[in-house]
């Protein structure tokens, strides 16, 4: 627990002295509104899935490395995300898909780059600028995809 409220306070008082913000950009949060709930294929579903499992480990390490300034093992899961199976807008399934998506999927990984760019840097501001970034698209996307399915999801007894 202690080990928890220290990663915390960490994460605030880093986020205290960066000069970015957290929180979706004004760009970020219109584009986030472009993108209305998609009846999806389970062929998409089943790829969205299995790569957001992967996903979903990379960005936990990645949290306790930013927040630790473990340089290495953020760098690691960064490129995790950056490397990861992507959708492509060409592919007929993938035309499901809004063309935000496909920006959002891209500016992750340019975003993922920034944050081993500053891994390799070895600097805590831009690490943390970059990793504000990051979160801010994966913010904007779940909640255009994930927050819609969840609430159209039938309630688990």
């Amino acid at each position: 627990m202690r080990r928890l409220v220290a990663v915390v306070v960490v994460l605030v008082s880093l986020a205290a002295r960066a000069q970015e913000s957290v929180f979706p950009t004004k760009e970020e949060r219109e584009m986030a509104r472009m993108l209305e709930p998609q009846q999806m294929s389970a062929d998409v579903k089943a790829f969205l899935r299995g790569k957001m499992k992967a996903h979903n480990k990379d960005m936990k390490d990645l949290v306790l490395a930013v927040a630790t300034l473990k340089y290495e093992e953020c760098k690691r899961a960064a490129q995790g995300i950056a490397s990861a199976p992507r959708l492509d807008a060409a592919a007929g399934q993938a035309l499901e898909l809004p063309e935000a998506f496909f920006a959002l999927q891209d500016g992750l990984r340019k975003q993922a780059t920034a944050v081993v760019a500053a891994c390799e840097a070895k600097k805590a501001d831009e690490l943390l600028g970059a990793y504000n970034k990051m979160m801010a698209t994966c913010m904007s996307c779940h909640n255009a995809f994930l927050v819609p399915l969840r609430e159209k999801a039938p309630a688990r007894k």
